[in-house]
């Protein structure tokens, strides 16, 4: 009678070791393939904001200027409705289409523009912010810059361009590349293109209103006595801040959701807090229904440890959050002749 061979096979030690192998082969490279994506991701970001940098000087070698933060058409439409630089840009970004469909007379909610503004456009889109691609539609990512100025929209309710003097910004006020009253051409640049901010990022809201959350929008939040409309400090900064988040069940949590919306929550930022500051977004007016009033609106990202710039030549560098505060602020004016610190 034949002996019994002994099987081929795996003990159970054998078989817990391969699996622990196998486990911590998978701990080693899983980290790497998500800092991968994260890097494609934010180079397509880059790419998007380089985009929007050439779309801006072919506007500017066209029309002379840059366009405003928010263009009023006719100058009868609502101000809180006004379009968006982006809007100005389609035809330099091949949506020369989508922009021929639209109404530059009406808001951008009447007729068909309510319609053409859900239109979802890519080069708006940040890849790494996944979670506000999930609600936004047609959101934006990108943000245009009005400087280290509180008064990017009036001082009071209404939009600051007609009526009486009282209700207009003052030209000191507006010292970014994009504002409200005052068109800014590359001969204004006084500080060097490469020395000032034309655009940044933010975050998208997740629309939910139960809870607030860092990147929602606080409102009705009186500023502190002797708050300066341009060049606050860190410590107005942060007095403001806190104010805010003791106000912060009054918040909205769509910001940046629509790309046709002038408005700074939507389309537009001040370079007062670093970005991503824990300060809220938030604004003073007490009897705005909106934004239309003068505010902290910060730049954001989905990226660690800082954010994307698009600079007045078109460069993009990646700015830090830790990045000086007057730095900061300086980088988003536009002649204010005092010399940066590095960034």
């Amino acid at each position: 009678m034949a002996s019994l061979g002994r099987r081929a096979g795996f003990t159970l030690i054998e078989l817990l070791v391969v699996v622990a192998i196998v486990a911590v082969l998978v701990g080693l490279l899983l980290p790497a393939v998500q800092t991968a994506r994260e890097a494609a991701r934010r180079m397509q970001c880059r790419n998007n904001l380089k985009q929007l940098g050439l779309a801006l000087h072919n506007y500017q070698e066209v029309h002379g200027v840059f366009p405003r933060v928010c263009f009023q058409g006719s100058g009868s439409v609502s101000g809180w409705q006004g379009f968006s630089v982006h809007t100005m840009l389609l035809p330099q970004l091949d949506q020369a289409a989508l922009y021929n469909q639209l109404n530059l007379n009406l808001t951008f909610t009447t007729g068909s523009n309510g319609t053409l503004k859900n239109t979802p456009i890519a080069a708006f889109l940040c890849p790494s912010d996944l979670g506000g691609q999930q609600v936004k539609g047609a959101g934006n990512n990108y943000v245009v810059s009005g400087g280290p100025s509180l008064m990017m929209i009036s001082p009071t309710p209404g939009f600051g361009i007609g009526g009486s003097p009282g209700t207009q910004i003052a030209d000191a006020d507006q010292i970014g590349m994009f504002n409200i009253r005052r068109n800014v051409g590359m001969q204004d640049l006084l500080d060097g293109t490469s020395n000032v901010m034309a655009a940044s990022e933010g975050i998208i809201g997740d629309g939910i209103t139960t809870a607030y959350r860092l990147g929602d929008h606080v409102r009705n939040t009186a500023f502190p006595s002797g708050m300066p409309n341009t060049f606050a400090t860190a410590a107005q900064l942060d007095a403001y801040g806190v104010s805010c988040l003791a106000g912060s069940a009054t918040h909205y949590s769509d910001p940046h959701k629509e790309w046709i919306n002038g408005m700074p929550s939507q389309t537009a930022f001040n370079s007062l807090n670093r970005p991503n500051s824990t300060n809220p977004d938030c604004h003073e007016c007490t009897t705005c229904g909106w934004y239309d009033s003068r505010g902290v609106w910060n730049a954001r990202s989905r990226h660690t440890g800082g954010v994307s710039v698009l600079l007045g030549d078109g460069a993009v560098r990646f700015v830090g959050d830790s990045t000086d505060l007057l730095t900061w602020q300086r980088l988003g004016a536009i002649a204010d002749g005092n010399p940066l610190g590095e960034f």
